[in-house]
């Protein structure tokens, strides 16, 4: 059941919304609007982490944006989509990943160093471990906390095409060659989601991890949803219906479709791709795909600009 907000509203509806009943929440503002409630953040950790009975978080604390920083020894900042910390000292990252570049691996592992010092840094502040015995903390000097990166994909994934779940951990080359694959540590995991390889019917979703990749990959497509009978994914689904956004979130979700710092460094690595190749086929093909993606025109403009000054200057 819809349950209709009252919103004030001073502009009407941007265009590019009309027509739609939700918002894509595969962009950054919807995408916080539909996970910013704990029961819903822990409904999709409790599926995606497979936890049941007793394992399940009981207590979630997170923060949208989420600034880390470090003097490695310059400084250094990431900003996590999502940080969240349970209960029983999980850290983890979620991000939501629209486009894939150049360097997407690298981005991942770099993300998970900053998180497994966060991590550790929290359990080195926290009331249980300041009040070890001295010998016990130096015992625990090396210890860390058990993290874990969630990467949702708007994309195939990286090392397993075609599949929509995929997770990566660290391992011995001789246990795997001799067939005893079993993850040196069980504190460092990744996760990868591909929401458009996620192609199951609403009536073949199982678990609630599956509802929720069911949601991500389906609000876009303009009409109602199922609520899968659960009030907590009925309120989130509340949340990011076009006609309960006020004007900041429309405002916000509008501009994150035009201006996006992933789509900055894929369209990087595109116009260096033909710039390389320095031919107007390339040139042409390049601003397409700009265009088709939705560039503003100051972006085409600059694409063009500088695929034109580098064809000039490579066939002089």
């Amino acid at each position: 059941m819809n349950k209709k907000r009252n919103v004030i509203r001073n502009k009407p509806i941007p265009e590019a919304f009309m027509g739609k009943v939700y918002l894509d929440p595969t962009y950054d503002p919807a995408f916080k609007e539909l996970f910013d409630n704990e029961d819903a953040l822990k409904d999709f950790l409790n599926g995606v982490l497979e936890l049941e009975g007793d394992e399940m978080i009981k207590e979630l604390r997170f923060r949208f944006e989420k600034p880390i920083e470090f003097r490695v020894p310059q400084r250094k900042k990431v900003i996590f989509d999502i940080f969240a910390m349970t209960g029983s000292g999980r850290f983890l990252n979620i991000e939501m990943q629209r486009l894939e570049h150049d360097y997407f691996i690298d981005r991942t592992i770099l993300y998970k160093a900053f998180l497994v010092i966060k991590g550790r840094k929290e359990m080195e502040e926290s009331a249980e471990f300041k009040a070890l015995q001295k010998y016990e903390q130096e015992k625990r000097r090396y210890q860390l906390p058990e993290t874990i990166s969630v990467w949702i994909c708007d994309f195939d994934l990286p090392d397993a095409k075609g599949e929509y779940w995929d997770e990566w951990a660290l391992y011995s080359k001789h246990a795997v060659r001799n067939g005893m694959a079993v993850p040196l540590s069980k504190k460092n995991k990744y996760i990868f989601l591909s929401v458009p390889n996620f192609t199951k019917s609403a009536d073949e979703v199982k678990g609630s991890a599956e509802v929720w990749l069911y949601l991500l990959n389906h609000a876009r497509d303009g009409g109602e949803l199922p609520d899968f009978g659960s009030e907590i994914v009925e309120e989130a689904l509340d949340r990011i219906r076009v006609e309960n956004a006020d004007d900041k979130l429309l405002e916000a979700q509008e501009h994150d479709m035009t201006t996006k710092e992933d789509y900055e460094c894929w369209a990087a690595g595109k116009i260096i791709a033909a710039e390389e190749a320095a031919t107007a086929k390339a040139t042409a093909n390049a601003i397409s795909v700009f265009e088709e993606l939705g560039a503003s025109p100051e972006q085409i403009a600059e694409a063009k600009a500088r695929l034109a000054a580098k064809s000039s200057s490579a066939l002089k």
